[in-house]
């Protein structure tokens, strides 16, 4: 005599469990799909430790300037101007500095770490606008000549530099 199985049954019975739920997922996927533009932006989080940011053009959220591009400077001013900010610009006993040549390109170092290549343009004689190989930047990269060019004033950091 042969009983009768109940495997036929219990497979159709999850089958179906499993298609509902199926349906089920899809149909909430797409309701929060559709509704999906109405959730405010996501904020990055940050690290509760500190870490040390990127300060490359590009990687500092700021307002959106209403200065004016780079103002129309003579090559023979400016030349003069990138003149006066050539050399090396120094703080921590060496350890954190800028180097400019006298057309302008440098870099910013720190602890043995390129932090910044680029270009100076000047905006005026003391004011020069730091941009990345790219041409990119932003007021936060400018540097700043002060006390008779002996000092160069970060403003992206607020720090002071002085002529090595």
């Amino acid at each position: 005599m042969r009983l009768p199985s109940v495997a036929p049954a219990v497979t159709r019975t999850i089958s179906i469990v499993l298609a509902v739920a199926a349906v089920g997922i899809l149909l909430i996927t797409a309701l929060a799909d559709r509704h999906g533009s109405r959730r405010p932006d996501a904020r990055p989080s940050r690290p509760a430790s500190p870490v040390a940011e990127s300060t490359m053009p590009g990687s500092v959220d700021l307002p959106p300037s209403t200065e004016p591009a780079t103002p129309h400077v003579r090559a023979a001013d400016a030349k003069a101007w990138l003149r006066k900010l050539a050399g090396k610009w120094s703080q921590d006993g060496g350890k954190d500095y800028f180097q400019f040549q006298r057309d302008g390109t440098g870099q910013w170092m720190a602890f043995g770490q390129k932090l910044w290549s680029g270009k100076a343009t000047p905006r005026n004689a003391t004011t020069f606008d730091l941009s990345d190989l790219t041409g990119q930047g932003a007021s936060y990269w400018r540097v700043e000549l002060q006390s008779g060019n002996k000092r160069l004033f970060f403003v992206g950091l607020q720090k002071t530099y002085r002529k090595a």
